[in-house]
């Protein structure tokens, strides 16, 4: 039989818990990250008037700038 002195019972017990909790939270942090998204560029308008760049999905060719409320029009290039 092998002999274990008390001390040395406990802290394997130790050693032995914290790695699993160590390891059960680095593989369950893997799945909880916040996923990043890309805008696609055709979402990303820059105003003519007051150069805000903004957001708008809702509109292909004409959209309205939020900030000073101008009108504009997509270029060829951006489509």
């Amino acid at each position: 039989m092998i002999e274990l002195d008390i001390s040395i019972a406990v802290a394997l017990y130790l050693l032995v818990t914290v790695v699993l909790v160590l390891l059960i939270w680095f593989f369950s942090d893997k799945n909880t990250r916040p996923k990043q998204y890309a805008s696609e560029k055709r979402h990303i308008w820059q105003c003519e008037v007051c150069f805000f760049s903004y957001v708008d999905s809702r509109h292909d060719i004409i959209s309205m700038c939020p900030r000073c409320g101008s009108f504009n029009k997509r270029k060829a290039q951006d489509a």
